[in-house]
């Protein structure tokens, strides 16, 4: 699996856990996405790339002398602008759906999107056009 789709995975997962978490006081581990180590390295820089991209925010990153996915995400919550993103549709080929249900099946594994600006960042650049518009 590449890179890319290793990443495409923890943003999935991560979403998926702070859309059922809600709006709450939470602490995120690398351990509750259920994802074997090697996925590991990917997890802060997929935190910080939700964090860039405005569809989370979170409280202190404290990140462990360990390395990988070692470390705590204090407060992580979707933004108002993420759970908006989250209720789009989009078009990924010739398919129309909503981004959470996207986000459900890649972090179930039942589907896999090539690009990551297919299931995120594209989605986020429409929605962002919409809004000023």
């Amino acid at each position: 699996m590449s890179d890319l789709l290793k990443s495409e995975l923890v943003i999935a997962k991560i979403l998926e856990l702070l859309m059922d978490w809600g709006i709450q006081e939470t602490q995120l581990e690398f351990k509750e996405l259920g994802l074997s180590e090697e996925y590991a390295p990917h997890f802060f820089p997929c935190v910080e790339w939700l964090k860039d991209e405005g569809v989370i925010r979170t409280g202190k990153v404290f990140k462990y002398l360990e390395g990988g996915g070692s470390g705590i995400v204090s407060g992580p919550v979707l933004t108002s602008y993420g759970l908006a993103a989250l209720g789009h549709k989009i078009t990924v080929g010739e398919n129309e759906e909503k981004l959470s249900e996207a986000v459900k099946e890649v972090s179930s594994g039942t589907k896999s999107y090539s690009n990551i600006g297919d299931l995120v960042g594209g989605i986020l650049g429409g929605f962002t056009k919409s809004i000023s518009s």
